[in-house]
């Protein structure tokens, strides 16, 4: 065989390899496949100039058309080649790492050393006047311009977009009436991911038109607002103090900047409320949403304020009885036995700032109580190495101590006001009569107090983890309840 058909053969063979290559080698460090992609590019230019063909001349077997044909074919492959390789070269050099992952710049970038890749090997390979050939493409371009008029739009909006940065991949936006996570941007469009878990494109030109929120920045601060309406009969000041004590009982809330609560509107229906708070993360924002919510109905709850009711307000969950009832070991009591353990609960009024509850888990027995909010906002704290370390916060009806009251089993954990607090307090003494004088109540209790406390997931459980299984762990809660509470074993 001829040598410069060999060469030839070989050349497409190192074309055939790259193909391959970029078609099913899929690696995922973007340097190796440069490197790979160059390394053929060297090896098909150096059989090129070994043949030898010349990408800068015309083929030389202008007698031999099918030689000539296929000369002229690798010269093309060869500045196609080195189109590729130089534009992603470029890519790395010339546009910033915030431009990486942004498709419209590195096609834009592309398709200018693609378009010079063309015309050099138009006026090199086939050696046509560039002249002629630009004022044919210069009146193509008019055409085709006033064809895609709106999409030449979307793409100047683009590129305007892209160079302004009002946000980037992975930023979670509204434009105009449409919230989601960018996921793409191309020459057309900005997809978002919305919260549906459907893709939405909008459109380059509509975006740029459009008002855009970027809810992702700045990173570390995002926004909650909730408006609320309550019957003017209720005075302002009583409202405002319920709410900055909801406010106070969300712990995933920033303290800087802090919440800000407003009274918006009076009208004679309502008085419209507003609360203004951050987070840290945009995840939690549905989550601490939702804890508002139900921490404002409780707080309200307990200043006596019940949502679509005209009162003047007072003590409402704040009531012993209704406080007992909500926790969830006395669901099985009758009436006539939670008034009588309202009878023998205690209430105490705490300031911010006071240790409310302080118990070890060899606390004795006479110090046993359980500790109920009924309004106000405290802290559950544990010890660990000479400091409190905050584990969640207590609101109206949340409740402390239920496992040292009933089974006299406890965990180190410390109970503070962090504002003005009114807790009812029941301690051991006033359970004692009822499990003696109604045996059969102490498995329902255990049975409903392990119930809850396998629901709970909590930083620091008040029944220490045991490892035993349920059975195990009753009998031993039970023996602990008939020795606090003197009764006989059965």
């Amino acid at each position: 065989m001829n040598p410069i058909d060999r060469g030839m053969i070989f050349g497409f063979g190192v074309l055939l390899i790259d193909f391959l290559t970029w078609r099913f080698l899929k690696l995922n460090h973007e340097l190796a496949r440069l490197g790979i992609r160059s390394a053929l590019f060297l090896l098909l230019s150096y059989v090129l100039w070994t043949v030898p063909i010349s990408p800068f001349q015309v083929a030389p077997w202008a007698d031999q058309p099918v030689r000539h044909i296929l000369a002229q074919g690798l010269e093309f492959l060869w500045w196609l080649q080195a189109a590729q390789i130089s534009a992603a070269v470029l890519g790395r050099i010339v546009l910033p790492s915030a431009l990486h992952r942004e498709r419209l710049f590195q096609d834009l970038l592309r398709a200018i050393v693609f378009l010079a890749a063309a015309v050099a090997a138009v006026a090199y390979v086939l050696e046509l006047p560039l002249g002629g050939l630009l004022a044919t493409s210069g009146a193509l371009a008019i055409i085709l311009g006033l064809a895609v008029q709106s999409t030449l739009s979307d793409v100047f909006s683009g590129l305007v977009l892209s160079a302004t940065q009002p946000f980037q991949l992975g930023d979670t936006v509204a434009i105009g009436d449409i919230q989601g996570k960018v996921v793409e941007r191309n020459w057309r469009a900005t997809t978002l991911l919305n919260s549906q878990g459907n893709f939405v494109q909008v459109p380059n030109s509509a975006a740029a038109k459009a008002n855009i929120v970027n809810l992702s920045r700045p990173p570390q601060i995002h926004g909650l607002t909730m408006r609320i309406r309550i019957s003017p009969t209720i005075r302002p000041a009583v409202v405002i103090s319920a709410l900055e004590d909801a406010v106070r009982s969300a712990s995933e809330l920033l303290a800087d900047p802090g919440p800000v609560i407003t009274a918006l509107e009076v009208h004679r229906k309502y008085i419209e409320y507003e609360i203004q708070a951050y987070v840290a993360s945009a995840d939690r924002k549905a989550t601490t949403q939702n804890e508002m919510v139900d921490q404002v109905h409780r707080h309200l709850n307990a200043h006596g304020i019940c949502l679509g009711q005209e009162q003047q307000g007072g003590e409402f969950m704040s009531d012993p009885e209704r406080l007992l009832r909500h926790i969830e070991m006395f669901k099985s009591l009758s009436e006539a036995q939670i008034g009588q353990l309202a009878a023998a609960s205690l209430r105490q009024q705490f300031s911010a700032g006071e240790m409310i509850y302080d118990a070890k888990s060899d606390c004795p027995d006479q110090e046993r109580a359980l500790c109920i909010v009924a309004s106000g906002v405290a802290v559950l704290l544990a010890p660990h190495e000479g400091e409190n370390i905050e584990l969640r916060r207590l609101g109206p009806g949340d409740a402390v101590g239920r496992s040292s009251i009933l089974a006299g089993v406890s965990s180190s954990i410390r109970l503070r006001a962090l504002s003005s607090v009114s807790i009812l307090r029941l301690d051991k003494d006033a359970i004692t009569p009822l499990l003696q004088q109604f045996p059969d109540l102490a498995k329902t209790m255990l049975s409903d107090m392990l119930e809850v406390q396998a629901r709970e997931a909590e930083v620091l459980r008040e029944i220490p983890a045991q490892a035993m299984g349920r059975e195990g762990l009753f009998q031993r809660l039970m023996e602990g309840l008939r020795r606090l509470h003197g009764m006989a074993p059965r």
